[in-house]
């Protein structure tokens, strides 16, 4: 989605209407929907919800003018709440009007004193109204909490979830990836179709590296690149010469432009080695820069870590970056990693686009395996512009997705950065995933390429739900201690 710089998630707007069956008193649904809007309230959730009798649907007119209201509000999604047993068929009349995203959920009975003669049977109501949906092919747009059964309080944090669901699900299906140039050769699992990525409901832009190249070079023809060297200076104080802070400047005054006139939600340059060759130096500070700001940029042209950053950032609202899963751990690097298993910790590494703001004492340097490459001899130059240090100790969520035909297959699996020393260049960090050594030999080889998106924080419950409803088939996650039903999230 294309966002102002800065902003990491769209916002959202969410309605909630209710649910009466004729036989049941209409009274008792609105007192619990009056309940579910002060604990939404109390949540600090801002909700939509429609005028006059249709916000208690017992009727096809009501399910109309309510579907009306809130589409003219446009909102985003909407909480179809069963106050009692609810009328099947105007529930799902209700979600065929309503084209977004539809949470449903039930009213769980107060006390032992209401149920003599103020009984809901909203449990019994749920298998009818879901029924009705499924039976009319309304199944997709549906997301039903792991416990559909709420209390107000249990409502309103169901309702906080979903909001940010539909955060990932509105920011992937409103988004456009730039894709600047060709996979390189030396990266064929990097490689993507256009199909599987327009099953999320992306737009693409496919550009020659040529045309980021040749905007590159005409700003450095005439442009005053001034504010942007200081602003990268003041950021890291080891940035080189003038000169080169201009290349890297004039590469990122042409990533902004191309953005705003292509309305870009994130895109993928062709590194290795096209980009060095040209520009003349590596991209990843400046590809840092730009995460950090809600811009990702994927290197090495990966268009499905692209659409994983993206769907990562939404989740967390946070900058997000991609890593190779790179290296096993020495049992050797450190001895607080005594109590880890060794066959769950990772080194995950790249030359460096993640957020500086991440990085403990971040530094610019050059690109070590690329320069035995390009410049074996000599200072190195044109390699120059990595930024590396630790990646500081954190929560994460690892995710990635990739086309199988013209669908898409994901994963997700949580961990954390360990707050140690990883001894060897790039932006590293040392992470515990885990399950991470099993997950690996028996899901991600042969399945998944090496780049991961990395989000800062445990977000899996959110993608999981969010990849569900947007028809991802396949999710990978790893075992847990405990049997799961098929399409169970695991990290509720």
């Amino acid at each position: 989605m294309y966002l102002p710089l800065g902003t990491f998630s769209p916002e959202v707007k969410i309605a909630v209407v209710s649910a009466s069956r004729d036989c049941f008193p209409r009274e008792l649904s609105q007192k619990r929907t009056t309940q579910l809007m002060a604990a939404c309230t109390d949540q600090k959730l801002s909700l939509f919800t429609p005028n006059g009798d249709c916000a208690i649907i017992e009727t096809k007119n009501h399910a109309i003018e309510a579907a009306r209201q809130i589409n003219a509000a446009d909102c985003d999604a909407a909480v179809l709440y069963l106050g009692n047993f609810s009328p099947e068929i105007e529930d799902a009349f209700f979600v065929r009007q309503f084209h977004g995203p539809v949470a449903i959920m039930a009213a769980a009975e107060e006390s032992a004193s209401s149920l003599a003669a103020n009984r809901g049977d909203a449990l019994c109501g749920m298998l009818s109204a879901t029924m009705a949906l499924k039976k009319r092919n309304l199944w997709q747009r549906v997301y039903i909490p792991q416990d559909p059964i709420v209390n107000a309080t249990q409502g309103a944090e169901a309702i906080q979830h979903f909001h940010r669901i539909v955060q990932v699900y509105k920011g992937i299906r409103n988004a456009t990836l730039g894709l600047f140039g060709p996979r390189p050769r030396d990266f064929e699992t990097c490689n993507y179709n256009l199909a599987s990525l327009a099953s999320l409901g992306l737009e693409i832009e496919e550009l020659g590296f040529f045309d980021l190249a040749g905007r590159v070079q005409s700003i450095l023809a005439g442009d005053d690149l001034t504010d942007i060297i200081n602003s990268m200076k003041t950021e890291l104080n080891s940035i080189p010469s003038d000169d080169f802070a201009k290349r890297l400047a004039a590469y990122e005054k042409a990533i902004l432009i191309f953005r705003e006139e292509l309305k870009l939600s994130g895109m993928t340059t062709q590194c290795w080695t096209e980009q060095e060759e040209t520009l003349k130096h590596v991209p990843c500070y400046i590809n840092a820069r730009m995460a950090a700001r809600g811009f990702p940029i994927a290197c090495e042209n990966d268009a499905h870590s692209l659409a994983a950053e993206l769907l990562g950032q939404y989740a967390s609202s946070q900058s997000v970056t991609v890593l190779d899963l790179n290296h096993s751990i020495p049992q050797d690097l450190d001895v607080s990693l005594a109590g880890y298993p060794n066959q769950d910790l990772v080194g995950l590494f790249h030359c460096g686009n993640t957020d500086p703001r991440r990085l403990k004492a971040p530094s610019m340097k050059y690109q070590v395996i690329m320069n035995r490459l390009m410049e074996p001899e000599g200072e190195p130059d044109i390699t120059r512009g990595t930024i590396e240090g630790q990646i500081a100790a954190s929560p994460i969520t690892v995710l990635q997705v990739h086309g199988t035909g013209d669908q898409l297959q994901a994963y997700i699996v949580e961990g954390k950065f360990l707050d140690l020393d990883p001894q060897t260049f790039g932006c590293t960090g040392t992470a515990y995933i885990p399950g991470f050594r099993r997950f690996y030999r028996h899901v991600l080889l042969g399945r998944f390429h090496h780049h991961a998106a990395v989000a800062f924080s445990h977000c899996g419950r959110i993608l999981y739900d969010a990849f569900k409803m947007l028809g991802i088939q396949q999710i990978y996650t790893p075992l847990t201690d405990r049997p799961l039903y098929p399409l169970e999230n695991p990290f509720d």
